[in-house]
């Protein structure tokens, strides 16, 4: 009854403050408020002479109530502020090629609060006024001399979103030009270059215990090792991929003596990018977000900014990538006309100039690839100009006639293999006459002249245009009929920045952002013809896999890099799968993820050591935990050597596809990672599981004999398999065929331990 009694009280005041602040509540500074106001659930705001405490039962935030400053971030359980009162501004937007209130600063004019039921939460929102500064003036910092709106050039409003019972906070922001009835020296339109989310100073108690992990795809300069100690990187400042298109985005920091991980993100839904940086400035580390929401501003005119998700999380890494991919599941929802055959894919990448006759050679080749066990060819550019187009539409002279590919992809369909053409959507060669012959197709300066792509120079192509999207659409029919091929790889979808030509009908970002819309007239083009036909993006984010069927999993570079940072023990086999781990947590369960240890690009933007035993041990991890991919040879021998040069390599490879054929599950199976831990971190060790079957794989990367103990996680993976781990495990040498026994811990249901050779691949069923 004292309970019942409790609800009743708490559902009367709630009523009765829900009367004061209204779905939309405006609190003009000096009005008389309740000190405490409970909003809507959980959630309430407290004012107190100078400082908003918002907060729910998971987390509190604390705002000065006359600067609008975020002062304050604490989580259930963290007593400590996750964030840095002295770093500002959290929340910027930027104006041709200015961030505007770092330049100018802001007055700091009111707040707001709206309770929005549909989205069960509430927002305190928090409005600025903006005024660009003459050079002899001082520019202005966040203050409260708060002025009539019209008094700015422009209003930034600043919203920060709780939900019930949850560690989720939400921020987004809303620009508003002000019109103005007097003349002004501001132009009539200005370049809107997106907006600057920042997590100032984040970090979870004390910065030694911390540490750092940006999962998803890098470059060199950007690899940051899983499980990075926090203080080893306060001094750095690190870009990463744009997201979700070439990366995910997500920067965490986790303090596993308190059991906690802040992670933080934006979310797009995929029609935009944001870069996400990191920035040491030598004690902390702030999370950076540049939303790439740019337009043509004009007077009157509001921009909205997309959300940018803050999680605190109780556990390590993983509960924050669980979140990220719920998110990824409800916004970019994964394309479900995946054809089965592309679970069984093992892909060769095929350069025609490294065949004699090019495509004669490559077709001559065929039957060898089919009995290595390559069932899916793909082939580089056939074109005049390859990665820098002349004409789509014709086969390169150099390299055969129409009817010597024909032969090519019939030979492919006749063996049982499916063919993929590479697909190039950045632009045209300059020299090519489709750039003179249909202007309409490209993207265009504000003079009006053709524009470049900023990283690849080419003549940049309008994604957004129906006329190019249609001019996609006929290549596709035409190579349909012409060569019956199989889909598409498509190359550099990386959205490319905006077009700022005054013609456009739609927004400026639309140009360079809209592959996906694109790839979706493709896909449904060839599937009107062939039904299981497939895209391949090359790049790597996951909003591809709402137009893909499957996605690369790295930057070219990648492997290379991690195979010589190996070698001298900066990074191990443990890394590795944590990558990987990471990335497929992210990811809706099913995602199909291409992994390869050499592609063409390896030697053009970095380097090819050889197929070494490292190498070698690399590809058995892509074969036995994703969809392999392998290069099948490079025309200039400068740049490595191909593997036609050891038959040892194709041998190498025919065995380890044939342990594909014998454990179906490898193929198609559930990945389980996380689920088989290792204590060994040069043994990269997972499960995969099909149809109440468990494998195990095993793959040394050291050049030593190992001991490896081995435990298997008894819950739900192993549960489902319908088993339990035996005394004496079975398995057998991926390579040499000879049977490997693992003896189960004395005492121990769930570990054993096992020997392994240099570079041994073992794999049996538990």
């Amino acid at each position: 009854m004292l309970c019942k009694f409790h609800s009743i009280i708490l559902r009367g005041l709630f009523i009765i403050f829900a009367s004061i602040y209204s779905a939309s509540a405006q609190v003009p500074r000096g009005e008389q408020v309740p000190q405490t106001a409970l909003l809507y659930k959980d959630i309430y705001l407290r004012e107190q002479p100078n400082l908003l405490v918002f907060r729910n039962s998971k987390l509190k935030l604390e705002l000065s109530k006359d600067r609008g400053q975020w002062l304050s971030l604490s989580a259930e359980d963290i007593p400590s502020n996750l964030i840095s009162s002295s770093i500002s501004p959290v929340v910027d937007f930027r104006i041709n090629d200015v961030w505007m209130i770092e330049r100018h600063g802001a007055n700091f004019l009111r707040h707001e609060v709206s309770i929005d039921r549909m989205r069960n939460g509430v927002s305190l929102r928090l409005v600025f006024g903006i005024s660009p500064q003459t050079a002899n003036s001082t520019p202005l910092s966040q203050s409260s001399n708060a002025q009539p709106s019209a008094s700015y050039d422009y209003e930034l409003a600043c919203s920060y979103t709780l939900f019930p019972e949850e560690g989720r906070l939400e921020r987004a922001a809303r620009l508003v030009r002000i019109s103005k009835g007097n003349a002004t020296s501001v132009a009539s339109v200005e370049r809107m270059q997106g907006f600057l989310f920042q997590v100032p100073g984040a970090v979870v108690g004390d910065g030694a215990e911390c540490v750092v992990n940006v999962p998803g795809p890098f470059f060199p300069k950007t690899f940051v090792k899983p499980d990075t100690p926090y203080t080893s990187l306060t001094n750095r400042s690190i870009n990463f991929h744009s997201a979700p298109d070439a990366g995910f985005g997500l920067l965490a920091v986790s303090n596993m003596k308190r059991n906690t991980t802040l992670a933080s993100w934006m979310d797009t839904a995929g029609e935009v990018a944001y870069r996400s940086a990191l920035h040491g400035d030598g004690k902390q580390i702030s999370f950076r977000h540049h939303n790439l929401r740019e337009y043509r501003l004009l007077t009157g005119m509001a921009v909205d900014s997309d959300s940018h998700r803050i999680e605190v999380v109780t556990g390590p890494v993983s509960a924050a990538l669980h979140k990220y991919r719920e998110m990824v599941m409800q916004r970019m929802p994964m394309d479900a006309k995946t054809p089965e055959w592309v679970r069984e894919m093992v892909m060769l990448e095929v350069y025609p100039q490294y065949f004699s006759e090019g495509f004669k050679g490559l077709t001559k080749k065929l039957p060898f690839y089919r009995q290595v066990g390559f069932n899916t060819i793909y082939i580089m550019p056939h074109w005049m100009g390859g990665y820098s187009p002349i004409d789509l539409f014709k086969v390169d002279p150099m390299l055969g006639t129409t009817a010597d590919l024909q032969e090519t992809v019939r030979t492919a369909h006749e063996l049982g293999m499916k063919v993929l053409f590479d697909m190039v959507i950045h632009g045209f060669n300059e020299k090519s006459e489709v750039t003179r012959e249909r202007p309409d197709i490209f993207v265009h300066t504000e003079e009006g002249t053709l524009a470049r792509h900023p990283t690849w120079k080419s003549i940049t192509t309008d994604w957004a245009s129906p006329v190019y999207q249609q001019y996609m659409v006929d290549l596709v029919r035409h190579d349909l009929k012409t060569y019956d091929i199989d889909g598409y790889r498509v190359d550099a979808a990386t959205f490319k920045g905006a077009s700022w030509d005054p013609k456009l009908p739609y927004p400026a970002y639309r140009s360079g952002s809209a592959a996906p819309e694109l790839m979706r007239h493709m896909i449904d083009a060839l599937r009107k013809e062939k039904p299981d036909a497939v895209l391949l993006s090359e790049v790597f984010g996951p909003v591809f896999y709402t137009v893909s069927n499957l996605v690369h999993d790295n930057q070219t570079e990648a492997p290379q890099l991690l195979l010589e940072k190996m070698e001298t023990g900066e990074v191990t086999a443990k890394d590795y799968k944590a990558h990987i781990a990471g990335v497929l947590d992210m990811l809706p369960e099913g995602a199909n993820r291409v992994f390869f240890a050499r592609n063409h690009d390896t030697s053009w933007f970095y380097h090819f050591n050889g197929y070494t035993p490292r190498f070698m041990a690399m590809d058995a991890v892509h074969a036995l935990f994703g969809i392999p991919e392998v290069f099948g040879g490079d025309p200039k021998p400068e740049n490595g050597p191909s593997p036609d040069a050891d038959p040892a390599v194709y041998d190498y490879y025919r065995k380890l596809f044939a342990v594909r054929k014998d454990f179906p599950e490898l193929a198609r199976g559930d990945v389980l990672l996380r689920e088989a831990e290792c204590d060994n971190s040069r043994v990269f060790t997972g499960l995969r599981r099909l149809d109440g079957r468990l494998a195990l794989a095993t793959v040394s990367f050291s050049d030593k004999e190992e001991r490896a103990t081995i435990r298997i996680e008894m819950g739900s993976p192993f549960a489902k398999s319908g088993g339990q781990l035996k005394t004496t495990l079975k398995l057998r040498d991926a390579i040499s065929g000879e049977t490997v026994e693992a003896q189960r811990v004395a005492n121990s249901s769930d570990r054993f331990m096992l020997k392994l050779k240099p570079f041994q691949v073992l794999v049996g069923r538990l």
